[in-house]
């Protein structure tokens, strides 16, 4: 028995030197965790045999990655070497153009420019033409070549064209797209230079492009909310099960139909009549509960309602309520004319004779004082 027991006892594992711990830690870049699972140790065992070795140099939490993966530095610069602009290197990694800049510069990378000055020098000469020679505002210019007013600006800049300001009473720079292509009623137009017309005939060539631009988005406008009103409409769906199906709120699925001037009284009706009914249906159990009977306290507390309401959605339905001895709504709870109350037999006052004599005098000697006014007759 002993000698199994001596046979059965595993042989001591051998640890491996922590230098070698280190080694994969910094050199391999393995994480701790990594580490302990390849020679089959925890990961407390690794991490206090290294700093018991005096180790300190270990890296933050956020920047532990596994060996296997590049980091996001090494990334950049692996993207940016096959030939990404910035810009897209920037969207992709989720990091600043700054960092990205910083991390170049580090590494020695040379940063691409991607200008190239022949072309830059062409298209700042067309810009030139149309926005000194011309005359046109920057958004006007904008607006013939198909670009932003910014890019024109930076342009005309960046190949020494001088560049017009305007400036409103509070001194504040405007770009302003006005243009007038003639004169008022009545007065005939003066006749126009070479330039002039061919400003004119420029503004007039945006003024289509931005008519025909805002027919376009009328019409499509107009189709999208053709669509809606067919869901609505013709499906059955409400507003917000429409704007569901189409991830939108309900409430934008509305002011879209009813700003392309489509009639919505319909569904509205419909709606309102989808309420009544289920209203109804509400206090129909609301009337089965306190006809039972129950009293209006305890039908609101079942359904974790106020008294007055439960009474109101019965008055509003034509049930009738028990208050007092009465029901309410109902012929017997109407007002009646009051009957007038019989007068009862009054006693009559017992005045004594003495009294009634002594008045008697009283009056005859009043009346003989009396002295007819002959003016008066």
């Amino acid at each position: 028995m002993n000698r199994e027991k001596v046979n059965k006892k595993k042989t001591p594992r051998v640890m491996p030197d922590v230098s070698e711990y280190i080694r994969l830690y910094k050199e391999q870049n393995y994480p701790i965790r990594d580490i302990a699972t390849h020679f089959q140790v925890s990961v407390s065992t690794v991490y206090h045999a290294m700093v018991a070795s005096g180790f300190n140099e270990f890296r933050p939490r956020h920047s532990r990655l596994s060996h296997t993966r590049m980091s996001k530095e090494e990334q950049a610069i692996a993207l940016y070497q096959t030939g990404m602009t910035r810009t897209a290197v920037v969207q992709k990694l989720n990091i600043s153009a700054k960092t990205l800049n910083k991390v170049l510069e580090k590494h020695g990378i040379p940063i691409r420019y991607g200008v190239d000055l022949v072309t830059s020098a062409k298209r700042a000469a067309q810009f030139n033409k149309a926005y000194n020679d011309c005359q046109l505002s920057l958004r006007e210019t904008a607006e013939l070549f198909g670009v932003s007013h910014p890019i024109i600006l930076r342009e005309l800049k960046r190949n020494g064209y001088p560049i017009r300001q305007n400036v409103d009473s509070k001194n504040r720079p405007t770009f302003k797209l006005k243009h007038k292509l003639g004169g008022a009623v009545g007065i005939p137009v003066p006749k126009l230079t070479p330039k002039q017309k061919e400003r004119r005939q420029i503004l007039m060539r945006i003024r289509q492009k931005q008519e025909d631009k805002q027919k376009l988005n009328r019409l499509k406008k107009y189709s999208r909310a053709q669509e809606y009103w067919q869901l609505v409409n013709e499906g059955g769906l409400s507003f917000e099960e429409a704007g569901k199906a189409l991830g939108v709120s309900g409430q934008t699925i509305q002011r879209i139909i009813v700003k392309a001037g489509i009639d919505i009284s319909a569904i509205t009706l419909r709606e309102k009549e989808i309420a009544l009914k289920e209203e109804q249906a509400i206090a129909q159990k609301y009337w089965e509960l306190y006809s039972k009977p129950m009293s209006l306290d305890e039908v609101g507390a079942l359904f974790g309602l106020s008294d007055s309401t439960v009474r109101a959605v019965l008055l509003r339905h034509g049930y009738e309520i028990r208050k007092r001895g009465r029901i309410e709504n109902s012929d017997r709870n109407q007002a009646k004319p009051r009957k007038t109350k019989s007068q009862r037999n009054k006693r009559q006052a017992h005045i004594p004779s003495e009294i009634l004599q002594a008045t008697g005098q009283a009056l005859d000697m009043l009346i003989s004082n009396i002295k007819p006014n002959k003016s008066a007759f």
